[in-house]
């Protein structure tokens, strides 16, 4: 039993030496224990901490939802065109004027376009509706390239043919307030009844601009030339519209 007890108080004072050396160790190091308890303390998780980044977050959310800018954007215009036909090989020509009015609405983009324009003279009336996608350029302000698709309705005062067409648009601005734009369009087959003829098309376009802030004006020459084939003998006749567009357009 002797034996015993002093294996139990070599180990005691074992045990108290080596905490004391410890101690003494760490009180010369600086205090490691409280660094340590320090560092895990900065890093601590906490839920009040994760309430406030939220809170954080959403106001950041709200002011950049405030002073973005929108995705859609739309677009006005009326113009007034003045025109010469010249029919080939007939060689008849004659003035005429119409005026025509345009409304674009876009979703980055991609856009719809609604176009009418009215010859009261001759006795015609086109509108048009397109979908648009803008391959360059991130607003309508702005260069881009733009592709488009869409239907032409002409109706005249013995009937209506629908058209369906492809057309590309070039916009580029030399300054930030004066540039020009262009555009072709291919107008597809139409069968006429009453004239018992094919009837295709193309429409050129090409021109200049000046922006003040939201509205710009602009003028354009342009080339409309509308092809008569004769269904029974094949035979074609181009009547050439050829012109002048000036106009106004509003942005939004």
């Amino acid at each position: 039993m002797s034996h015993f007890k002093t294996l139990v108080f070599a180990c005691l004072s074992l045990a108290i030496l080596t905490l004391a050396d410890v101690a003494h160790g760490q009180s010369r190091s600086g205090g490691g224990f409280t660094a340590r308890a320090q560092a895990r303390e900065a890093s601590r998780w906490t839920l009040q901490e994760w309430l406030a980044q939220r809170d954080r977050n959403r106001m950041m959310d709200l002011w950049l939802s405030m002073n973005s800018p929108s995705p859609f954007e739309f677009m006005i215009g009326v113009s007034h065109l003045s025109t010469t036909y010249d029919t080939v090989p007939a060689t008849t020509e004659s003035n005429n004027v119409s005026l025509a009015g345009e409304l674009h609405a876009y979703a980055q983009f991609v856009g719809l376009t609604v176009e009418h324009e009215n010859n009261t003279k001759a006795g015609v009336s086109d509108l048009t509706g397109m979908l648009n996608i803008r391959l360059l350029g991130d607003s309508l302000q702005n260069s881009s390239l733009t592709v488009h698709g869409g239907q032409l309705v002409r109706k005249t005062s013995a009937e209506e043919l629908k058209h369906l067409f492809a057309q590309a648009s070039l916009q580029m601005y030399f300054t930030k307030y004066f540039g020009i734009d262009a555009s072709y369009r291919a107008i597809q087959s139409a069968h006429s009844d009453t004239q018992n003829a094919d009837i295709t098309g193309a429409l050129t376009r090409a021109g200049l601009f000046i922006d003040f802030k939201s509205v710009r004006i602009f003028g354009a020459w342009y080339q409309d030339i509308t092809t008569t084939k004769d269904t029974p003998t094949g035979s074609k006749t181009d009547s050439r519209r050829i012109g002048i567009q000036s106009g106004l357009k509003i942005y939004y």
